[in-house]
């Protein structure tokens, strides 16, 4: 089941790696350059979607953050989109995954999850497409129910 992925990214190349892996397994790609981008999209996308589809479920299914991005970070782009979303699911990619933890003290346990660079594309794949994420979004689509994402020792690494 292919996802709709958006990806804050400030390196260009990283940017491009990830959205190349991630659309050869067939998943809808949206890179923004910075923090200020990435929360003007999704809030553009999450008005759109509740204007015309009368829906107020999470716009993306997944939004990959980087933590250090000019103009805004990760962890101030993330408070943004849990207000508006709160079980939108997020995952910090990152090397300061640690420093992160600390900021995000404050958000919800079950929707951010921190995966710390240096990583793998096929680490980032199995973290995005693992069986437990895959369930549930089956059951959101299926039955209603809002997708989360418990924090796990996997996501911490």
């Amino acid at each position: 089941m292919p996802f709709e992925i958006l990806i804050a990214e400030d390196n260009e190349y990283t940017a491009r790696q990830y959205k190349l892996a991630l659309e050869k397994r067939n998943h809808k790609v949206t890179i923004t350059k910075d923090g200020v981008e990435c929360v003007d999209y999704y809030l553009n996308e999450a008005k759109y979607d509740e204007f015309f589809r009368k829906s107020k479920a999470p716009p993306f299914d997944i939004v990959l953050l980087d933590h250090d991005m000019p103009r805004k970070t990760g962890a101030d782009a993330a408070r943004e989109i849990l207000e508006m979303r709160p079980t939108q699911r997020l995952i910090f990619l990152s090397a300061y995954g640690n420093g992160i933890i600390q900021k995000l003290k404050d958000l919800r346990d079950d929707t951010v999850q921190i995966v710390q660079k240096p990583f793998s594309l096929s680490f980032l794949i199995k973290k995005i497409e693992g069986a437990s994420i895959r369930n549930r979004v089956i059951n959101k689509v299926q039955e209603g129910i809002p997708m989360t994402a418990s924090q796990d020792s996997a996501a911490i690494r």
